[in-house]
């Protein structure tokens, strides 16, 4: 058949329906891909944001308008199928409506979705962008027709357009109010994409009804691609997955290649969700992050960042915060400069003791798995194995998050119980789990079983604005916690009004000064016995202080100091008779004043903790020296004088009601350690690295005494040869390229009095003196009370014969 005699004429065509599915399908997952980029953008800044923008911008432009395009015109059919008459494109207008649509909508784009809030006008002018960029494409698409001379009715033109401008609108509109509001969840988006696919989809057909086809003959023609080799262009990018180029694919075929990327992409997602699913299962560390207005850090996806410490556990003994391996990590997060040179050798350690234990070499009879602990923590070998691995998980969250790990945080003094609400069972049981958390949660001499099937540790901070501008530009967003609570407790498997309130505990534990004021204070040391240990009185908002009130500003005067003493070794009642009796015999108005105001705190502090044991407590009116807030700057180390209030409790003594709580004396006395300025760090820091050299220099001695130590850095460890000098040294500590192995053990050292410093986690650990950490007063007054208990009990069993 001769076209040419058709030249100018109007030629019928009819529409292919499966090509007509298949571009609104292909719209959709333009869309959905685009929406899905969109809801990972966290920020206007930062190369991770600017690559989603541009991703989000090419699914939108290239796949959901672009590609739509073209294969709904694969659509019609031009004369019962004609091969000569069928539509050809030219390929600069091609080009053209190629890159037309991906610019317009990266402008739309960046306008709206970076704020919290979603604004009405700028989501309109946003949605009419849009629809512009789907009719600028259409109509520039339309115009690469090289084969015929295409014409509009202009009611189809406007009604294409109102389509293109209302769906988008509406469609993005939602879509970004569902995302401010943390409900975006995967379905809603998909409802999204496909209102925003119908109105590309929409314009398309509507204006292609509205379209007049008039044959160019082959004179006027400009040439171009043929629809069947654009259609294939259009399907090798919609997927890219696609490793065959042969030309007995179909297009459908190609079509179902995309289908199975497509199912590929959302079954690596299930999997990523899965495994947040799972830490719910396991002792894991998270990071808690807020901003000056107390909206939280997460992940694109709604979850708090985590890390694995340990897979599954089989403790005998009970971990909770009054473990001594928790202390021991509370204190590594106060004072991660000083541990942060050893976490690469940490990392090392486990991965050799991991290979060990595959070939069959043992340490001293421990070993470990590499993803979990199949033994007592108590015993020394697996409790070093936690605090690595707690190290480990700490620097992986530090890389996640782009920080450094010495802005990490700090460790939050409680543990989560997670998986708790996963089956009915454990339901009835998970207002009992917050109780475990804590030492009077326990049975004299039992342990109380645990529901939950992990635990969470938080590492807690505050972020100022410049910190919380670049972890936005990092790709994590900042929420209200009433915005995501739901979804948080559905990973963590935990009920919303528990992660509610170990949220609100953790915001107000940021909020609250830890040290004392500067000056004397009158406080209660009272201590409980439990099964394993002891439990203290702290005051429940400020559980690393004791119950205290302020009795002066300044400094005590002699005098004042005198009377004080008059009280030692007396009762609060006794106390409070004696003042008054004092009252009645003075005669300066100094003096009455001074023991109004001692009357008036030690009242007070009765109210403050509100129970019958701090009837029986008697003063000490030795002054304490306690850190306090210095008004020069935490750089300066002042002191206050507290004098104390000292008592044993009974063990069936529960928490009083009010402002107090017993708490654990180990973490108690481990907070102590670690204000700010304090000389213990560095200690902490030198004993730190003397524990890991002497685990590292006895793995290295096993593994090359079993012919297995392939690493030149096991055998210098051995042979005494110092194996890097990539770390600066704690305290002074010096350090040697090259020695000889010492005869004086470690055991030597420590029985001549010295302590050991090392330079690096796996040099020779050299014997020298080296702080140790000091006293703190909770340390001397427990001392002190077990002494004068040892005491009362001797005079019980062995009385004074009387004077008759």
């Amino acid at each position: 058949m001769d076209p040419d005699h058709l030249d100018g004429q109007v030629i019928d065509h009819s529409y292919n329906p499966g090509y007509i599915v298949l571009s609104y399908l292909v719209s959709f997952v333009g869309c959905w891909t685009s929406l899905k980029l969109l809801h990972r953008r966290t920020s206007r800044h930062g190369f991770y944001n600017w690559y989603l923008l541009l991703g989000a911008a090419i699914s939108m432009g290239a796949v959901a308008i672009w590609s739509m395009h073209y294969i709904g015109n694969r659509a019609i059919t031009m004369l019962n199928g004609e091969r000569e008459l069928q539509i050809r494109y030219s390929p600069a207008y091609t080009a053209g409506s190629f890159f037309l649509p991906i610019c317009v909508v990266s402008i739309a784009f960046y306008l709206l979705g970076i704020s919290g809030e979603v604004h009405f006008t700028l989501t309109v002018v946003v949605g009419i962008l849009t629809g512009a960029a789907v009719c600028g494409m259409h109509y520039l698409g339309q115009g690469a027709i090289s084969n015929y001379a295409v014409s509009y009715d202009w009611e189809y033109v406007v009604g294409s357009a109102f389509i293109a401008a209302i769906a988008a609108t509406v469609a993005l509109g939602v879509f970004f109010y569902l995302k401010a509001t943390w409900t975006n969840s995967w379905y809603k988006r998909a409802l999204c994409a496909a209102v925003l696919a119908a109105s590309v989809s929409g314009m398309h057909w509507v204006a292609t009804v509205g379209t007049i086809y008039r044959y160019r003959s082959a004179a006027q023609q400009r040439g171009g691609l043929t629809r069947q080799a654009t259609v294939i262009i259009v399907l090798w990018l919609v997927s890219p997955f696609a490793v065959s180029s042969r030309a007995t694919l179909t297009e459908i075929e190609k079509a179902i290649t995309c289908c199975f990327a497509l199912i590929t992409f959302a079954v690596f997602a299930q999997r990523l969700r899965t495994r947040s699913a799972h830490r719910a299962q396991q002792i894991a560390l998270t990071s808690i992050i807020f901003n000056m207005d107390g909206k939280i850090m997460v992940t694109p996806d709604g979850r708090l960042p985590s890390r694995k410490i340990i897979k599954t556990y089989s403790f005998s003994e009970f971990f909770n915060i009054d473990h001594s391996v928790f202390s021991w990590i509370y204190r590594v997060s106060h004072n991660w400069p000083g541990v942060a040179n050893m976490i690469s050798d940490m990392k090392a350690h486990l991965r050799l003791t991991h290979c060990q234990k595959r070939f069959g070499t043992s340490i001293d009879n421990d070993s470990s798995d590499q993803g979990s602990l199949t033994s007592d923590i108590g015993d020394s070998g697996f409790a070093i194995t936690f605090k690595e691995r707690f190290c480990v998980a700490a620097s992986e969250l530090a890389n996640m998050i782009h920080e450094p790990v010495e802005k990490l945080g700090v460790l939050f003094d409680a543990i989560m119980f997670t998986g708790t609400v996963d089956r009915p069972r454990q339901k009835k049981f998970s207002s009992q789990l917050r109780s475990n958390n804590e030492p009077d949660g326990l049975e004299l001499g039992k342990v109380r079983p645990i529901y939950g099937r992990g635990q969470l540790l938080f590492l807690v901070r505050r972020a100022n604005r410049q910190d919380v501008a670049r972890l936005q530009a990092a790709g994590f967003s900042f929420a209200h916690p009433t915005s995501i609570m739901s979804s948080l407790a559905e990973s963590l498997e935990v009920s919303v009004p528990e992660l509610s309130d170990q949220l609100l505990h953790i915001w107000k534990s940021m909020s609250v000064d830890s040290m004392l004021e500067p000056g004397v204070h009158f406080a209660c040391y009272s201590l409980r016995p439990r099964y394993g240990g002891w439990d203290i009185l702290v005051d429940k908002n400020n559980k690393s202080m004791l119950p205290s009130v302020q009795l002066t500003k300044e400094d005590r005067l002699p005098w004042q100091a005198n009377l004080i003493e008059q009280l030692d070794d007396m009762t609060v009642s006794e106390c409070l008779a004696y003042l008054q009796e004092c009252r009645n015999k003075t005669q300066s108005r100094d003096d009455d004043a001074f023991l109004i105001k001692v009357s008036h705190a030690i009242t007070t502090l009765a109210a403050q903790i509100n129970h019958p044991l701090f009837a029986s407590a008697r003063l000490l009116a030795r002054p304490f020296s306690v850190p306090c807030r210095s008004q020069r700057g935490p750089q300066y180390r002042e002191v206050a004088d507290v004098i104390m209030f000292r008592v044993i409790a009974d063990a069936h003594y529960g928490s009083p009601h009010g402002r107090t709580e017993f708490r654990s004396l180990r973490l108690f006395q481990a907070q102590q350690h670690v204000y700010p300025g304090s000389s213990d760090h560095e200690a902490f820091a030198r004993k730190t690295h003397v524990e890991f050299t002497e685990v590292a220099k006895a793995q290295a001695r096993s593994s090359v005494s079993a012919g297995h130590a392939t690493s030149p850095d096991e055998k210098s460890i051995v042979e005494g040869k110092a194996i890097s000098s990539a770390h600066a040294p704690f305290g002074g500590i010096l350090e040697q390229k090259e020695w000889s192995v010492m005869e004086t053990s470690l055991q030597d050292c420590q029985e001549n009095g010295d302590d050991v410093e090392t330079k690096t986690f796996g040099n020779h650990a050299e014997c020298s003196t080296a702080s140790s950490d000091s006293e703190t007063f909770a340390e001397e007054l427990k001392a002190l009370l077990l002494e004068e208990r040892t005491q009362q009990s001797l005079k019980v069993r062995n009385p004074q014969p009387s004077a008759l």
